[in-house]
């Protein structure tokens, strides 16, 4: 246990460690518009302030009953500082980002984004919108009855001919119910996904077996037909892989290893199968952990999806975001089509992404509107399930810093919306979503029970607490914020 005069000296070393973050990053700082400049200086504090294990001092801190310093990330120097001045006996800092600003900076940017939400004590409600009844007029009436606020377009599927008539039916039905509805649109990103060019072709399939090895290649002349050989939909992956880099197919079901590599050739060996059949089929998505690539997330096809999205979409979400570099091409793109403030929502769904998090956030601070969703589905594959939970925390601490909204994303009630029953671990998954902004589900064939059981859970857990006390360990995202040149 610390005395007194070692906390104070370590929470005096702690201030200055914010300012001197302040002044380091101070790049970064001047280019976010100036609407968003307390925000983004209160995320480099809580970043140099999560840059070291804290463990020790909250546990003095409680001890000794002053504050943890927990629940302090949309405010972050002003509790320190208040913290400091009542331990000095002397009145708190009325200067600084006063504790409810931080909320109320979140509060508005969440409304800027989703617009009115008339539940007010849970958050937004996103549903896909997908396939032939989400172009029936009566099915999107009963969505927005049953809590519907935004509606999701993934811009991967259908065409813009079923898109706008998504798009009428959402306006029409939210102007006839008297409930507000945006409109969130998906760009698709870069098409990652297996094809079989090798043994099997023909099938579209070959059996695996563990242990196996087997070939990942570039656009061959000439594939082999006595190997079992995949080719993926992106270019220049094969160039990226190393030995011992990880592949990873259809969600995760099958995973492999790099053992040997050559210029446009991997041989992988496949180190697990969780699939009821072991086949490798035709395209199934891929993931690659421990890869770094260097293409953008910016399709040709996304950009012939811009007009049609900024048109009529209220908000856009950006696909495969990996570093802040991704966030401006789009922030230029936009520009050029005359709408330079066009809210982004970028998708943080691989591993790389986690790790660029508060520079991407960082980016998108430059131009208007931004959120955040937490794509759990690849995130998962790609940093391991295991650690999902600790991560999307860390993407929830980072953003509430930043008074960004976030979006929680992917296999809510999934169980449910497919099969009619929930599971008690979802249930629970469902009540741990309340900690977001914006909650967003698949289509299904049970959306509409999805959505009443959804708003009951969210409510409840709104009602026992909104944000959380933590513990507050070192963070690894905000390490490498400052050892990134």
């Amino acid at each position: 246990m610390k005395s007194i005069t070692e906390l104070q000296q370590d929470l005096q070393k702690l201030r200055q460690k914010m300012r001197v973050a302040e002044i380091k990053k101070s790049d970064w700082l001047e280019k976010v518009l100036p609407e968003n400049q307390k925000s983004a200086k209160n995320l480099i504090d809580y970043l140099a302030f999560r840059s070291e294990s804290l463990q020790l001092i909250q546990e003095s801190l409680h001890f000794y009953g002053y504050s943890s310093l927990a629940s302090s990330e949309s405010h972050i120097s002003v509790q320190l500082d208040n913290l400091l001045a009542l331990m000095d006996g002397i009145k708190y800092n009325e200067n600084a980002l006063e504790a409810l600003e931080g909320a109320k900076r979140l509060s508005a940017n969440t409304e800027k984004l989703f617009g009115n939400n008339k539940s007010v004590n849970i958050p937004f409600i996103m549903v896909t919108l997908e396939g032939e009844s989400a172009v029936v007029y009566k099915n999107i009436v009963e969505l927005l009855k049953n809590g519907m606020n935004v509606a999701r377009i993934n811009c991967a599927h259908d065409n813009e001919h079923v898109w706008l008539k998504m798009v009428e039916n959402v306006r029409k039905a939210s102007q006839k119910t008297g409930n507000p509805c945006s409109i969130y649109m998906d760009l698709a990103g870069p098409k990652i996904r297996t094809q079989v060019v090798g043994k099997g072709a023909g099938k579209g399939k070959f059996k695996i077996r563990p242990d196996e090895e087997f070939l990942l290649i570039e656009a061959p002349e000439e594939p082999s037909e006595s190997k079992k050989t995949l080719q993926c939909t992106l270019p220049g992956i094969v160039n990226n892989l190393k030995n011992g880099h990880r592949v990873l197919f259809d969600d995760g079901l099958f995973e492999a290893v790099v053992v040997h590599k050559k210029k446009n050739v991997a041989h992988l060996k496949m180190i697990r199968i969780s699939a009821n059949k072991p086949f490798v089929r035709a395209e199934k998505g891929m993931n690659f952990p421990d890869t770094v690539f260097h293409t953008s997330a910016l399709t040709q096809y996304d950009m012939s999806c811009l007009p049609f999205i900024t048109a009529n979409a209220d908000m856009l979400g950006a696909s495969f975001v990996n570093h802040a570099a991704d966030i401006e091409e789009l922030q230029k793109q936009l520009a050029v089509l005359g709408k330079p403030v066009f809210p982004v929502i970028a998708k943080i769904e691989t591993n790389e992404a986690v790790n660029n998090l508060p520079f991407i956030i960082l980016q998108g601070m430059k131009k208007g509107t931004f959120g955040v969703m937490i794509a759990r589905g690849d995130l998962a594959v790609e940093i391991g399930f295991e650690r999902l939970s600790e991560i999307q925390e860390e993407i929830l601490w980072i953003c509430e810093a930043a008074h960004i909204p976030v979006i929680w994303a992917t296999q809510v009630l999934e169980n449910l919306n497919k099969q009619g029953v929930a599971t008690r671990s979802e249930a629970t998954d469902a009540a741990h979503a309340a900690l977001a902004e914006c909650v967003m589900i698949n289509k299904g064939e049970h959306t509409l029970e999805v959505l009443k059981t959804l708003i009951d859970i969210l409510r409840r857990s709104r009602q026992h607490n909104y944000k959380q006390r933590h513990i507050f360990r070192e963070l690894s995202i905000a390490r490498r914020f400052f050892s990134n040149a």
